[in-house]
């Protein structure tokens, strides 16, 4: 029992290290966003780079007006993430087995379509 506790612990440390060090690479290289250069439109993450250097400066009001939807959505799925990672450890089943986590992500992506539409209507 110990010696899965001890692989399931390797486990997140090696997922949340991999995805620290996308995000590292992502806020260095600052890609350009691909569906702009494709299709000439903003998609909703649009501006999520230049909202994540603002708030890291403490510019919240700066943040929230590069990316409305990214500032509240980030930090949910960070708590998502989280919880995901803790019952993960305890063995527990994961959240996105349940219905109502498909019935939030369903929500979630319609909002995030509701919002480039509107982005890029106005």
């Amino acid at each position: 029992m110990e010696s899965i506790r001890k692989n399931r612990v390797r486990t997140v440390a090696l997922l949340w290290t991999i995805a620290a060090l996308i995000c590292a690479a992502a806020l260095w290289l600052r890609p350009p966003c691909l569906i702009r250069l494709v299709f000439g439109v903003l998609c909703p993450a649009c501006g999520t780079t230049h909202m994540v250097f603002r708030l890291l400066r403490l510019d919240f009001a700066g943040a929230f007006a590069e990316n409305p939807l990214m500032f509240f959505l980030l930090p949910a799925a960070a708590v998502f993430a989280a919880a995901e990672t803790v019952r993960y450890l305890r063995g527990k089943r994961a959240l996105s087995a349940y219905p109502a986590a498909w019935a939030a992500f369903a929500a979630v992506t319609a909002i995030g379509i509701a919002f480039a539409v509107w982005r890029n209507l106005m």
